[in-house]
């Protein structure tokens, strides 16, 4: 899908969920249906799991003007879904936290602030879903792999082909580690759509240049960013 369709569709569910925030705290017995909470759920908790996940899609299809991958149409179709479970996964983390040091059960005013602070994990959550998987992921290697290292920063090793001509969009396949976060490939200042294929392993097109030469091939994740010299002929 292009730029354009996810906006509308992502515009679509912030408005469904506004309208519903509304009608929620308007006239509540119009969603008679909704209980009080999930269980140890507040019943706020998905709703902004949901919205901050709408939100970061629509920052992504801002951010990414210059670089917009198509093939990312599912994560932002799935975005308020994902955004919901996170959200609600992640409070009860924190609920199980507060219950392990013996907290005292809350009077009804703690109640309501206790409750606004899950409120505001379960957006926080939805938002940068991927910052609390990457927490959960460190989590597991402190666990499982203790004493290992993750590394630094990326590391680019090859290309192949190591040149490519400069007037037509080319196939490249960038192999190294540390490559699964990766934010952005660009060949000097023109930048490249890529697709991940595993931690080890960029798929690449090349962007037309006017002229040929050498440049330098920068891969950029979250981590840091690695060079390569590439040639265009």
């Amino acid at each position: 899908m292009d730029r354009k369709t996810i906006f509308l569709i992502a515009l679509a569910y912030l408005l469904v969920l506004l309208t519903l925030g509304l009608v929620f705290f308007i006239k509540r017995t119009f969603l008679f249906f909704l209980p009080d909470s999930f269980g140890p759920v507040a019943i706020g908790v998905p709703w902004f799991g949901a919205l901050g996940a709408v939100l970061i899609s629509l920052s992504g299809v801002f951010d990414h003007e210059r670089d917009w991958d198509p093939d990312y149409w599912p994560w932002h179709i799935a975005r308020p879904f994902i955004g919901v479970g996170l959200g609600v996964v992640s409070v009860i983390i924190a609920k199980a936290g507060v219950l392990a040091v013996g907290a005292i059960p809350p009077t009804q005013p703690e109640k309501i602030t206790t409750n606004l602070l899950y409120y505001l994990i379960a957006f926080a959550v939805g938002y940068r879903e991927e910052t609390f998987r990457e927490l959960l992921k460190r989590l597991l290697d402190v666990i499982l792999t203790p004493g290992s290292g993750t590394g630094t920063g990326p590391k680019v090793s090859a290309v192949a082909p190591s040149s490519a001509p400069h007037n037509t969009s080319t196939p490249l396949v960038i192999t190294g580690s540390g490559l699964t976060d990766t934010k952005s490939v660009t060949f000097g200042k023109d930048v490249a759509q890529f697709k991940v294929d595993s931690d080890s392993q960029l798929t690449v097109m090349t962007p037309t240049v006017p002229v040929s030469g050498a440049v330098t091939l920068t891969v950029t994740t979250k981590a840091g960013a690695a060079t390569l010299q590439f040639t265009f002929t």
